[in-house]
């Protein structure tokens, strides 16, 4: 729908329709800031209500850390380029009345953009501006805050419809760019410019100490480092320049390589390349496959470590070892802590082992299977090693711990013993007194067979 306000630029009433619900004007006075910045002018140096902020011809639509609308700055006469490049309408067209230039407003579910937002929702929505913005031949330098202001009599304003875009239906019509990694700033390519020439020794600056303050400082250390650096180098006038740039722009600046290399910088020396020593003559394609191996098993490990150390902070508080606790404290997922179940299982295998040990007295070091365990057969070598005066104590009876024994060594629990007097002892005790344990006579090797255990040195 077209329409134009014929009313004089000074106290002119508003349309109704920023007053109606469902209307692209309505939203727009809705989104934008309480206070918003105003004017006569690009400058919008002016705050008002935004009621009244739309009174003026300028204004600011954004609210700060908010994205409700994709504005692009056409420096052409075309409006409707748009439609010749076969993209979605947008809201609104804002047209100056005497060169022909316009605004066209692109209505957005609102994405967050603070410090503290989510980097891949502002990354998305900056690519997909950039496509529509090489599309519409608009000027990609353009950012805001400040926009014509739809309904204002200085401009021709068309307002075609009030659907809100999801990110994902503005990409679909369009070819998101890649944009290829540079190793060194290349400031004789942009000599001419004292903006970029700030921007490219800014932004390896940026690269050189963002790992460090991510591990030992914060973003807004980060944000100082990068302020300093920018006054010490806006020093153009030095350099044939007539002036120095604006302190606006160098907020700008170092607003903008902040917050993009700390949210996607992941260079330098955190990617330990050449650490396997792998063959240079191998396939690429294998080698990228045994470092992705190699990868993953340091960040089980890492996890492993993690969850390890939550379970040992719970069993110094005398807690229960519970998975969600765990992932409270390891900040993992308790699906995670789950995959990781054996960990959780270490304190009582350790102690069973640590019993076994002491029982049989022999190496702990068990490998492979249960067959290697020691631990059946060392409760009844104990009673051997007590020696032949314990064995025959009054506590119990001599033929009790004799066919003990005779059971350990016949069923093989219990390695043959040197020493006559286990053979003697076994000698008096009759098959008969096996059948007390259960044991089948028959199967009972003869007292005969422990006779001949040798004399030890013989």
């Amino acid at each position: 729908m077209d329409f134009a306000i014929s009313a004089t630029d000074s106290g002119y009433s508003p349309s109704s329709r920023f007053f109606e619900n469902d209307t692209a004007l309505g939203r727009l006075l809705s989104e934008a800031p309480y206070l918003s910045r105003c004017s006569d002018n690009k400058t919008a140096a002016r705050v008002r209500p935004r009621e009244y902020a739309i009174r003026h011809p300028y204004m600011q639509v954004n609210r700060y850390g908010m994205v409700s609308w994709l504005i692009f700055d056409l420096d052409h006469s075309n409006s409707l380029i748009w439609d010749d490049e076969g993209l979605p309408a947008p809201n609104l067209v804002v047209r100056n009345r005497t060169n022909g230039h316009s605004h066209l407003y692109y209505a957005i579910h609102t994405v967050c953009t603070t410090d503290n937002a989510r980097s891949k929702p502002i990354n998305y929505m900056k690519a997909i501006y950039a496509a529509f913005a090489a599309r519409l031949v608009a000027d990609p330098a353009y950012s805001g805050p400040v926009a014509k202001t739809p309904g204002h009599p200085w401009w021709d304003t068309a307002e075609l419809h009030n659907h809100v875009y999801e990110l994902g239906d503005l990409a679909d019509y369009v070819d998101l760019a890649v944009t290829p990694w540079r190793s060194a700033p290349k400031l004789d390519d942009v000599s001419h410019s004292r903006h970029c020439i700030l921007f490219e020794q800014m932004r390896f600056f940026a690269y050189s100490i963002v790992n460090q303050q991510r591990d030992t400082g914060s973003f807004g250390a980060f944000m100082r480092l990068l302020e300093a650096f920018a006054h010490n180098h806006n020093s153009f006038h030095k350099h044939g320049f007539t002036e120095n740039l604006p302190l606006s722009s160098l907020r700008a600046t170092i607003r903008s390589i902040a917050r993009w290399t700390w949210d996607r910088y992941q260079g330098g020396g955190s990617c330990h390349r050449g650490v396997m020593q792998l063959d240079k003559d191998l396939p690429l394609a294998e080698r990228q496959s045994l470092a992705a191996k190699r990868t993953h098993e340091v960040r089980n490990k890492a996890t492993e470590s993690k969850i390890r150390a939550a379970c040992a902070e719970l069993r110094a508080r005398g807690e229960r070892l519970r998975q969600t606790a765990i992932a409270l404290i390891a900040k993992v997922s308790r699906q995670t802590v789950a995959t990781y179940a054996h960990v959780l299982k270490e304190p009582l295998r350790a102690a069973v082992t640590a019993l076994r040990g002491s029982v049989a007295g022999t190496d702990l070091d068990v490998k492979h299977g249960v067959h290697q365990i020691p631990a059946a057969r060392s409760a009844a070598l104990d009673l051997c090693l007590k020696g032949n005066n314990q064995a025959f104590d009054g506590e119990c009876g001599t033929s009790d711990h004799l066919v003990s024994i005779a059971l350990g060594i016949g069923t093989g629990l219990i390695p043959a013993v040197q020493g006559s007097f286990l053979g003697a002892s076994v000698a008096q005790v009759g098959c008969s007194d096996f059948s007390l344990f259960g044991a089948d006579p028959e199967a009972i090797p003869s007292p005969s067979w422990f006779l001949d255990v040798p004399e030890p040195g013989k």
